[in-house]
């Protein structure tokens, strides 16, 4: 059932064009709860709301609404503001929701996506749907094995916002391979000796998944060990990306 309590006022303001408005509205509450009270608008007037917001509101709220809602906005919408859109999304989510879109207008969107995102996507788009490689993403906490705790924590908050979970932190040497992994938690609770190197306490015994596994495997994989996030690595070790519980 469409929940009409915020649908006048926010079609008051998109005649008003009353972008302060709207934009508050964006922000006043969780995305999700902003997804759900612009059921009742058209695609277009939603991207219009969502639009007034930061580039970093907006991918969060696009994230709730349905897949219809979504694919919609992204094939009517001016290419510009949806690359800038389309870089601000989670790398698996991007990838599944354009493989749903018009080819024609994917390739249109992704000239304006920024460099660093648009090969990423090409990465994720080459690997077969049904394996590790197609549902994982590539946005890792990852420090390197020769940090000590309170350099990992510094380079941690400063990765920390473009990151999906920082539960798992990934150890790798200069070339990404995977070392180890420690916990955010294991960081906190060495808070008082900062100079301990990470190579002291880090996992070295480690549970992962080829991306070129079935995700069916993966699964359970993860329900086995009862894991938040598994790593996904290459043929020779690197770390490519994770997966996440609720991504599986």
């Amino acid at each position: 059932m469409i929940n009409t309590l915020y649908l006048p006022e926010l079609r008051e303001m998109l005649a008003a064009e009353d972008r302060t408005g709207l934009e508050e509205f964006c922000t006043a509450l969780h995305p999700a709860r902003v997804a759900e009270f612009m059921e009742g608008l058209t695609p277009q007037e939603t991207w219009q709301v969502i639009h007034a917001s930061s580039p970093t509101t907006c991918a969060d709220i696009f994230g709730f609404m349905p897949e219809d809602v979504q694919v919609e906005i992204l094939e009517t919408g001016e290419a510009g503001a949806l690359g800038q859109l389309i870089a601000n999304m989670p790398a698996d989510d991007r990838v599944d929701l354009l493989n749903e879109v018009d080819p024609a207008i994917v390739q249109k969107v992704l000239l304006l996506v920024p460099v660093e995102e648009r090969r990423d996507i090409f990465r994720l788009q080459a690997y077969p749907e049904g394996t590790a490689g197609a549902v994982m993403t590539t946005e890792v906490a990852k420090l390197s094995e020769s940090l000590t705790v309170g350099t990992a924590l510094e380079q941690l908050g400063r990765q920390s916002k473009d990151l999906e979970t920082i539960y798992y932190i990934y150890i790798v040497d200069a070339d990404d391979h995977l070392r180890g992994t420690v916990s955010t938690r294991q960081l906190v609770t060495r808070l008082g000796s900062p100079e301990t190197p990470l190579s002291e306490f880090m996992e070295r015994n480690l549970v992962t998944v080829a991306a070129t596994d079935d995700q069916e495997a993966v699964a359970e994989k993860v329900v086995e060990y009862d894991f938040l996030a598994i790593p996904v690595v290459d043929e020779e070790q690197r770390l490519v990306g994770i997966i996440t519980y609720d991504d599986v």
